[in-house]
């Protein structure tokens, strides 16, 4: 595939908006690597309409469709391909990338590609019933988690997957790349000096809770029961207000140390990370949560911070190996209070260097042997 042109396009918004948008963005940097070209096909963050599309912020590589918001407008883009093949043609793509793209359009596009000898690739990051909209929308989202769970595999030429469980379920393709979370250890985000206050002890979250997928309410219920004036709970991605519109009050003898940041810049988002003593999450057992990869695991692993966590989808493979964090067996506010207080306990100095398990070039030669 050495100089290729690749297509990476699905709802991801550019640059760093979001957590698709990461990712995608450290995989074109795996393929370049490897002498590949990728060009970005993304959505618009704003909700003002345009045709056609857009180049992002002036970059070479990265465009933009605007955001379907009507029923009519998502039923039609979800059978028109006209952008990614006006897109695949003007760069000569020698593949297309969907990026969690549903099941119909992996089949209009596959139709539509084959005839001018284009592979389709698709990369598949979760198993997901829950979306907002119309009640249309939401029923079509159910049976589309099923075809593409079950059959996406047998459309795409080759699948990218982002954890072992999706690995098995789509292991008849034979042209399959696992790929965790990527980041780019080298990029300045990752060397920014938090300032950090070391007489507290610090806890941090940091994503943007939906109330199906992340246990929030559970960090905050066991920190509630530590009572020590000296430790803090720091939470990025989501305001107070937000937090007691999903989850209810906040406990009255935590409120004072738990700080909303709202939501960040994923620069910022990281730099609350390194400057953290020990990052927190609590995700319900699953097939979402297990088919799928937590990004602020990878980035938080990446920081080299001690991470208390529920075992979903791979995590507990990397914190057996390292030995930084705890792994909890149930999700009571009891048993994550007591980890709790284990880390603070066992505080320690952090860490200069990154982890670069989650590096990009770390992938290259089982991205190399995909591409092949």
């Amino acid at each position: 595939m050495n100089n290729k042109t690749i297509i990476y396009t699905g709802g991801f918004i550019l640059p760093d908006k979001n957590a698709a948008a990461n990712r995608v963005v450290s995989n074109g940097k795996l393929f370049y690597l490897l002498g590949c070209k990728t060009v970005f096909l993304g959505l618009s963050e704003s909700d003002k309409g345009f045709e056609g599309a857009r180049r992002v912020g002036g970059r070479e590589n990265m465009f933009e469709q605007t955001r379907p918001l009507s029923t009519k407008q998502w039923i039609k883009r979800l059978f028109d391909t006209s952008e990614i093949c006006l897109l695949a043609e003007k760069y000569n793509a020698d593949m297309v990338v969907l990026y969690n793209l549903p099941f119909f359009t992996l089949c209009r596009a596959k139709k539509a590609l084959s005839k001018k000898n284009t592979e389709v690739a698709y990369d598949c990051t979760e198993w997901t019933k829950d979306t907002d909209g119309s009640f249309i929308k939401r029923a079509f989202k159910v049976f589309d988690e099923f075809l593409v769970r079950n059959f996406a595999h047998k459309i795409a030429d080759r699948m990218i997957v982002i954890s072992s469980m999706m690995e098995k379920k789509y292991s008849k393709n034979k042209k399959l790349l696992v790929l965790p979370p990527l980041v780019d250890i080298n990029d300045p985000i990752w060397h920014q000096n938090p300032q950090k206050d070391n007489k507290i002890f610090e806890f941090c979250f940091a994503g943007v809770p939906d109330g199906n997928k992340e246990s929030l309410d559970k960090v905050v219920e066991a920190f509630a029961c530590i009572e020590d004036k000296a430790v803090r709970l720091k939470i990025v991605g989501i305001t107070e207000k937000e937090y007691i519109s999903i989850y209810g009050d906040i406990p009255d003898n935590a409120v004072n140390n738990i700080e909303f940041l709202g939501k960040r810049s994923h620069e910022e988002a990281i730099k609350h990370v390194l400057g953290c003593d020990c990052y927190i999450f609590i995700r319900r057992s699953d097939r979402r949560n297990n088919a799928g990869f937590p990004t602020k695991f990878a980035e938080a692993f990446t920081c080299r911070v001690p991470i208390i966590t529920t075992d979903v989808s791979d995590v507990g493979e990397y914190i057996k190996k390292s030995g930084r964090g705890i792994v909890l067996e149930c999700m009571s506010s009891e048993s994550i209070a007591k980890a709790m207080r284990t880390v603070i306990n066992n505080k320690r100095e952090s860490e200069k260097t990154l982890d670069a398990s989650f590096h990009y070039e770390t992938y290259r030669a089982e991205a190399e042997k995909w591409l092949g």
